[in-house]
């Protein structure tokens, strides 16, 4: 028998599974029932899914320029204050980790634009992927909106499409 040292890929995989089995069998169960409580409150359909959220993320590293930043509503947290959408001076997260659990998301509001800085006395530059994202959604047929505040998608929404709206600048 070898002995492995403290902190060993054996007792790493152990833990993850571990926490794997826990989040599959407690963490999951509750997450679901909350979020259908909420869609049943709230008379909200689902839109999206793991299959059409991780082709977007791919995409989105796949085919703009850069990652545009974004901002997520959670089907069972507190309701988001919208930040400005035009002093955006970053990119956005796109990895799965950053996006889990996807299948809580409301909402996500890209904003596909950014300030670069180019030095303390010049003003930034503007850059801009709205086209690109825009034929992106449109392309992976994604349940969108887009206003002046940028491109909204929604993971879940009323049941008519049609009826898709920004949410409000205040939380509710």
């Amino acid at each position: 028998m070898t002995l492995q040292p403290p902190g060993s890929e054996a007792e790493l995989a152990q833990a993850r599974a571990a926490n794997r089995e826990h989040y599959l069998k407690v963490v999951l169960p509750k997450l679901e029932a909350g979020i259908q409580t909420e869609m049943d409150r709230r008379g909200l359909a689902s839109f999206m899914n793991r299959t059409r959220w991780a082709p977007l993320c791919k995409a989105v590293h796949e085919e703009l320029p850069f990652p545009p930043p974004f901002q997520i509503q959670d089907m069972t947290g507190p309701r988001q204050v919208l930040w400005a959408s035009d002093d955006v001076d970053h990119w956005g997260d796109w990895s799965a980790e950053s996006l889990e659990p996807v299948l809580s998301i409301e909402w996500m509001r890209i904003v596909p634009r950014y300030l670069k800085h180019r030095g303390m006395l010049v003003a930034p530059e503007i850059i801009d992927c709205t086209t690109q994202l825009r034929d992106l959604v449109k392309r992976l047929r994604l349940p969108w909106r887009e206003d002046e505040r940028g491109i909204w998608i929604y993971g879940y929404a009323p049941a008519d499409p049609a009826t898709l709206t920004s949410p409000p600048e205040a939380p509710t």
